[in-house]
């Protein structure tokens, strides 16, 4: 584009637009806009409190990160499944709070430094399941005898996902969020899911839950797997570094 070209092009837009355009560069122009960072209703890792801001285990940190960094961004409540369609194929800015990397999708966006690393998995399961204290994830996950429950386009980290594709018997598969598969649990829809420590005692919170379910720790299990920004290609590089590069400096 020319100089020319440019200036008119500023000319047309509103007056702080222009400004800023004019004196950055279109591309900074660019960088400037707000992505939208899409979090679902999860504690303990992401809630909206009464005064409308979303906190949580992921969403405390990435706030910090976005204010210390001076970004702006829009807030909003969606459901994974949509979340994964903006990112990977919809237009405009986008991010999902406290994904999972792995190939697959870092093939399709890309990726924040580390918000948060999850504690082990384990299981939340029926009272009348078999599966007990001490049992090994890969085990738990080989009895074909006890229903799995799992949330669609979901990763349980590398191992469990793994665990998860060469089990004989398909699980049940699901679009909602946490708290609906634990009431699906109860419903006897399923016989156990699988569960971070950080979540498995805010879902026994649910109504009922607390005498219908039961939690299990496996055994040998390592460190869970590090949640993450998952932004679409249109952010651009330039707002995600300074995200990463404030987040790093909370984390000191």
């Amino acid at each position: 584009m020319s100089p020319m070209s440019a200036l008119r092009r500023c000319a047309r837009l509103p007056v702080p637009v222009a400004v800023l355009a004019a004196g950055l560069g279109l591309g900074a122009y660019a960088a400037a806009q707000n992505p939208t960072i899409h979090y679902q209703e999860r504690v303990p890792y992401s809630s909206m409190q009464a005064d409308g801001t979303v906190t949580g285990l992921t969403a405390t940190p990435a706030a910090a990160a976005l204010q210390r960094a001076g970004l702006s961004a829009t807030w909003a409540r969606t459901p994974g499944q949509r979340q994964l369609a903006l990112i990977q194929e919809g237009d405009g800015l986008h991010c999902g709070l406290g994904w999972f990397r792995n190939a697959e999708r870092g093939a399709l966006g890309k990726f924040s430094k580390a918000l948060y690393r999850d504690r082990p998995y384990g299981a939340l399961v029926r009272n009348d399941s078999g599966l007990r204290a001490g049992i090994s994830g890969e085990e738990a996950i080989a009895a074909t005898n006890e229903l799995l429950l799992v949330k669609e386009g979901y990763s349980y980290g590398a191992v469990l996902d793994r665990l998860i594709a060469q089990r004989k018997e398909a699980p049940v598969g699901t679009s909602v969020e946490t708290g609906q598969m634990a009431r699906m649990l109860m419903a006897g829809r399923a016989s156990w899911m699988i569960v971070g420590a950080e979540e498995a005692e805010a879902l026994r919170q649910e109504p009922g839950a607390g005498a219908a379910l039961r939690v299990v720790a496996f055994a040998g299990m390592p460190p869970g797997e590090t949640r993450h920004l998952y932004c679409n290609r249109a952010v651009p590089e330039a707002w995600l570094a300074r995200f990463d590069q404030a987040l790093v400096a909370r984390a000191r």
